[in-house]
């Protein structure tokens, strides 16, 4: 079974923005070759009129209000932009001044930050975000959980009940969990509002202090069946 990212590759729908936290090569990495199906362009990213990399220690008020300006400007190829932006952490500032941006994202944008944890993503930023775990492996659902996942959404609120014990022992099986999910139910056009919940959900799972079985127990109540 793909990966969120994958999934969104493949769809060529991409969010407008995504956090890779954990292994900072391996963020870097994938954050370039999306960038790349993105733009469509196969070698030279950097040379990309429409492409923005730059790698900060602490990401600041000034950093904040240069990106903004960047991105408030329309394509000069085509009609997409990509940012990564790669920092140990932002400023409570720096932070804030994005929100908007990520709440009203320019259309055709797409942020990738790339950090080595969440400790220091104020969770309004991290929220609008979709987080990737790449310190940890592949953390997306694999083949063999697919069927898990469709059995789910066909059940009933009991049986949903019982299928989550197997994905509620932590946050990042949780998430894995909730991927799966909006990997299924991307594919019942239908069924896309449903979508929206699992992304409230994914948030709240972000923050600190979440308790992953009761995010879990809430979307096997709030999900209709699939």
């Amino acid at each position: 079974m793909k990966s969120i990212l994958d999934f969104h590759i493949g769809s060529e729908n991409f969010h407008h923005g995504y956090l890779l936290m954990g292994n900072l090569e391996e963020s870097k990495k994938i954050a370039f070759e999306t960038a790349r199906v993105i733009l469509d362009k196969k070698d030279k990213l950097e040379t990309h009129p429409d492409f923005f990399y730059e790698k900060y220690d602490l990401f600041g008020i000034d950093d904040s209000h240069e990106i903004i300006g960047k991105a408030s400007k329309r394509p000069l190829v085509g009609d997409k932009k990509v940012f990564i932006l790669e920092t140990n952490g932002f400023s409570i500032e720096s932070a804030n001044a994005l929100l908007k941006t990520f709440e009203e994202p320019y259309e055709g944008t797409h942020f990738f930050i790339l950090l080595p944890s969440l400790d220091d993503v104020l969770p309004t930023l991290r929220s609008r975000l979709v987080v990737i775990n790449t310190g940890r492996g592949n953390i997306e659902p694999d083949e063999e959980k697919e069927e898990t996942f469709e059995k789910f959404l066909k059940s009933n609120a009991e049986k949903r009940l019982e299928i989550i014990k197997e994905f509620s022992d932590d946050r990042f099986t949780a998430m894995e969990f909730l991927n799966g999910l909006e990997i299924i139910i991307n594919k019942n056009k239908e069924k896309l509002s449903a979508l929206n919940e699992i992304g409230r959900c994914r948030s709240f799972l972000l923050s600190r202090g979440a308790s992953a079985k009761m995010v879990l127990e809430h979307i096997a109540l709030a999900l209709p069946k699939i």
